[in-house]
Formats: structure tokens, sequence, C-alpha cells
């Protein structure tokens, strides 16, 4: 049995690249939250919604964004759905979105490693880090 055949057998819930793109999203997401844990400014808070897998499990609801991010504003609280780049949102997270929308909840949804830092500094829940130019143009 080849690696990718095990891989198949063990996911019930999602295809191959399904799960290849939720392993991207999760170290987006710890790349993320370790900046926040570097960067941060006192008074905010972060915190992981553990949603993956919500098919009828109490608690648990399909589609909430991925992270939840209050400050540094009081009452201030955002959501924010991280995808790796040519991630889409599901038909359960865009009727998230439209809820957040409706409510006046303010939120990002962010591809890649940089999206979701540039949407934390914008949000002032971490310092601004000077970037390195990718490009090599100055």
């Amino acid at each position: 049995i080849s690696s990718s055949q095990h891989v198949t057998d063990r996911l019930s819930c999602c295809s191959v690249r399904e799960h290849r793109m939720r392993l991207k999203e999760s170290l987006i997401q710890k790349a993320v939250v370790d900046h926040w844990k570097a960067f941060g400014v006192p008074g905010t808070q972060m915190f992981a919604i553990p949603n993956a897998y919500a098919h009828g499990q109490a608690g648990l609801t399909r589609g909430v964004f991925d992270l939840c991010v209050i400050g540094p504003q009081a009452g201030r609280v955002r959501f924010m759905e991280l995808k790796a780049d040519g991630g889409k949102l599901s038909e359960h997270q865009k009727a998230f979105r439209d809820y957040l929308i409706k409510s006046g909840v303010e939120f990002a949804i962010c591809y890649g490693r940089d999206d979701p830092i540039i949407a934390l500094e914008a949000w002032g829940v971490c310092k601004t880090v000077k970037r390195e130019n990718r490009c090599g143009n100055d």
C-alpha cells in the first residue's frame, strides 16, 4: 500500500486535496499565532476556533472562522479565516461571513502567511514589523 493510499484510507470526511490544503492552513495558523505571541499589543487576545471537523459535535458550528481576535479597543471582537493560496470559502463559511456582515462584526479572509499579519497590524493587534522586499526591488 502506498503512503498516499494509506492517507486516503484514513480520510473519510475530506479529499486528499482538501487534507493537503488543511495542512497548509494549519501551518499558516501556527505562524500567525506565533507572530501574535511575539509582536502582539498588550491587552489583545487571539485564540483558535477548532471547527475543522464540526460535523454535529456539540458546541461546534460548521463555517465559523479560524481565529477570534479581541482588542485593542474595548469590546472589539473580530474573526479571521485563513486560507492557503488558492483556497476557497466553503458554503458554511460563506454563510458565516454573511452573518458577520449582517451583524456588523469585522472580519478578514486572508490568503497565505502575510495577509493575516497585515490584517493584525491594521487592526492594531500586532506591532508593525518591517518586512523584507521579496521582489528584490527597493
